[in-house]
């Protein structure tokens, strides 16, 4: 994916994420006091504005039924498994392809931790420049890598100085294992087989029945031929059935793949939220043997 595809990507995503702010406390998903500062005052107070807010959600549904409901779902699963990875002693974190990812700076605690941003140089550029104007300097505990997936391994860009490979690492890959080829996934999860027992990976993935065109979700040949006309397709998918296997070579352990199904039971349910959610994209938790 272009470097000029992939910020304005994170900026989609961001906004997604900026929007459930603006949802009432007691059926917010998340909190996140950090995303705001990556806008604009003017895009800010636009925001502010419920129809606006309901036409920057109807745009996302238009190219993919039920993109919001999946978004702010999968930033609420993976900062559960973050919180609970943290509280049971893990103090390293890696965002692979961490975009405007704002758990570095909202996190309670994670302060205390070392974490590793790993981006696109571009990308890295704009958060930095964001982050130095709200904070003032980048925070002590992050460290950001430069790196292309789909030209360059982990072991090329990643130290031993940066990294304590006897003590366990929590990995997180959102949004980002589509556009990347399938050798440079598989040099990825080569990287963290290396890591120490205990480790977490947790990824979102998009079904190769989308990549494949078989699918039968509806809408699920026009989200792709959408990608593909904005010059970043989706490229790389997985099917859950095969997903144990896929893994196995790598040293690790699924212990969980959900989607909307568990979305809708565990987090939108017991709000009594009415959000579609996406069929598309999954997220799997795994564990370094």
């Amino acid at each position: 994916m272009s470097s000029n595809r992939s910020w304005k990507t994170a900026f989609l995503v961001a906004s997604m994420r900026l929007i459930e702010q603006y949802q009432p406390k007691e059926t917010q998903l998340f909190y996140d006091p950090v995303i705001k500062h990556f806008f604009s005052k003017i895009i800010l107070f636009q925001m502010k504005f419920k129809f606006i807010r309901d036409m920057e959600i109807l745009f996302s549904e238009l190219m993919t039924k039920g993109a919001f409901g999946a978004l702010i779902c999968r930033t609420k699963y993976i900062d559960d498994l973050l919180k609970t990875a943290m509280t049971n002693g893990i103090d390293q974190i890696v965002i692979l392809g961490a975009g405007l990812d704002t758990r570095p700076y909202r996190i309670p605690g994670i302060d205390k931790m070392k974490v590793i941003e790993v981006d696109l140089p571009i990308m890295q550029n704009i958060k930095k420049e964001k982050i130095q104007k709200f904070l003032g300097a980048i925070p002590p505990h992050v460290t950001f890598t430069p790196i292309d997936f789909n030209h360059q391994t982990l072991d090329e860009v990643l130290n031993v100085q940066q990294l304590d490979f006897s003590k366990p690492i929590f990995f997180i890959w959102e949004g980002v294992t589509p556009y990347i080829s399938e050798e440079g996934i598989v040099s990825t999860l080569e990287f963290i087989s290396k890591a120490s027992s205990g480790s977490i990976v947790v990824f979102s993935y998009i079904l190769k029945s989308i990549i494949d065109q078989t699918s039968d979700i509806p809408g699920a040949d026009n989200v792709l031929n959408y990608f593909e006309s904005k010059s970043h397709p989706w490229i790389f998918g997985l099917d859950p059935l095969g997903l144990t296997d896929f893994l196995t070579p790598f040293h690790l352990t699924l212990v969980e793949d959900i989607g909307a199904s568990y979305y809708q039971e565990n987090y939108l349910k017991p709000l009594n939220r009415k959000l579609a959610v996406s069929k598309i994209e999954r997220i799997a938790y795994a564990k370094r043997l």
